[in-house]
């Protein structure tokens, strides 16, 4: 089994808990994506923490409907 055969199956499995309400496996996904969260919350220049914020809680809310 590749290595990539193994990261997608790690992340699918961590997806998966995070779907099925597990706080740990949001947080871990929250930190795997923090890059592209701070990116997308950039204005003027700077991380808009309110925008971070809403991105965050937008996924939290939204994660239970992501098919798998």
């Amino acid at each position: 089994m590749k290595a990539s055969d193994q990261d997608n199956r790690a992340f699918r499995e961590i997806l998966s808990a995070a779907v099925s309400g597990n706080n740990d496996a949001l947080v871990q996904l929250f930190l795997m994506y923090r890059p592209l969260i701070d990116s997308l919350s950039v204005t003027d220049g700077d991380i808009n923490e309110d925008l971070r914020q809403e991105l965050l809680i937008h996924l939290i809310k939204k994660i239970r409907y992501f098919s798998i």
